[in-house]
């Protein structure tokens, strides 16, 4: 554990964002606290603060005050919240493979935390704490469909709804691990979905891609909504493959324009067992 020696000046800074229930602040911020210093002076606190681990520097200019009962060598708040304060003054929602998390509809434990962004961000991944962040670009006719939700008792954060959770997933299965993982989701929620919803959203997002596997996968899981019509109705003769992941092999439906890479047993087997 890092020497916590609080000084007057860090004690500022603390007490300044403690009784405003803030946790984390960006570099500007910290003069509103120290309106008398001048700026390299508080640049040198805030690096001495983080070294001392007091704070986390979450990106360049973005800060985390970590209590002082913790240890900062390995404290990392909620990967949600961490997320939150990564991607501040950008777009962004929680989505893939940890909005499903937050829906309550994996079974294998996440390994990152995936964040939808409205502008491409270099690096797309970051590493805190040996923790990946992936953020993932979305342009503004894939950026819609998010809320505030509630990840315990005391926080929210912005994640894609339900609906559009799926959608996203159906979008690019290899971030949501696979195909498998998707119809796990899309079967366990059949009966919290909104269909019309859902729908709305397919057809928001203008992607082929969409639309053929949700409405393949519905049909394989006995999944019955009159959406399936309406799917139909809109489905071009190009085909795409099931599962983005594997390569290009397996029989062609005709009815969905798929080429199912995965046999059904696979997936039926995951889902049922």
């Amino acid at each position: 554990m890092n020497n916590k020696r609080i000084s007057t000046q860090s004690g500022s800074i603390l007490s300044y964002f403690r009784e405003k229930d803030r946790d984390r602040f960006a570099y500007q911020e910290a003069f509103t606290a120290l309106p008398d210093s001048k700026e390299g002076a508080v640049r040198e606190l805030l690096s001495d603060m983080t070294r001392r681990g007091l704070l986390l520097r979450l990106r360049k200019g973005m800060y985390q005050i970590i209590p002082f009962e913790q240890d900062s060598a390995t404290y990392l708040p909620d990967w949600h919240l961490a997320a939150t304060g990564i991607v501040k003054g950008i777009d962004y929602y929680i989505g893939y493979y940890s909005a499903l998390q937050i829906h309550n509809l994996i079974t294998q434990p996440s390994l990152k935390e995936q964040v939808v962004v409205s502008k491409q961000l270099r690096p797309s991944t970051l590493a805190l704490k040996d923790v990946a962040f992936q953020f993932i670009y979305h342009n503004p006719t894939h950026f819609f469909g998010a809320k505030k939700t509630w990840i315990d008792n005391f926080h929210q954060v912005l994640c894609s709804d339900l609906e559009k959770t799926l959608v996203d997933c159906l979008f690019k299965p290899n971030y949501a691990g696979g195909i498998v993982e998707v119809a796990k989701a899309l079967y366990t929620a059949k009966q919290q979905l909104q269909f019309d919803k859902l729908l709305t959203y397919v057809q928001r997002f203008q992607s082929q891609a969409v639309g053929k596997r949700l409405g393949f996968l519905l049909e394989l899981l006995g999944i019955g909504t009159p959406i399936i019509d309406a799917l139909q109705k809109t489905k071009t003769a190009s085909y795409v493959r099931l599962d983005t992941e594997l390569p290009k092999s397996g029989p062609m439906i005709s009815r969905w324009s798929i080429q199912q890479n995965l046999d059904t047993e696979t997936i039926k087997s995951a889902i049922y067992t």
